[in-house]
């Protein structure tokens, strides 16, 4: 195995890691804005699927409960 001469992680500037760091935080800002700008957007038919999702799932427990539950 060759072991690099130079092992050692290069040091940055305080201030290279602190432009690194600001440009990082800004994109994560965009992203973040960009994704709630999306669900924003669909939000009527994401709150639809979720009321018939949850429909579904009332109507499965409580046929669940009264096929377990069949004293009569």
């Amino acid at each position: 195995m060759n072991k690099k001469e130079n092992a050692e992680p290069e040091t940055d500037s305080l201030f290279g890691g602190l432009i690194r760091a600001v440009i990082i935080f800004a994109i994560c800002c965009y992203l973040v804005n960009l994704g709630v700008c999306y669900l924003v957007s669909v939000r009527v038919p994401l709150i639809i699927i979720a009321v018939i999702v949850g429909i579904i799932i009332v109507v499965c427990r409580v046929y669940k409960w009264r096929k377990d539950h069949d004293n009569y």
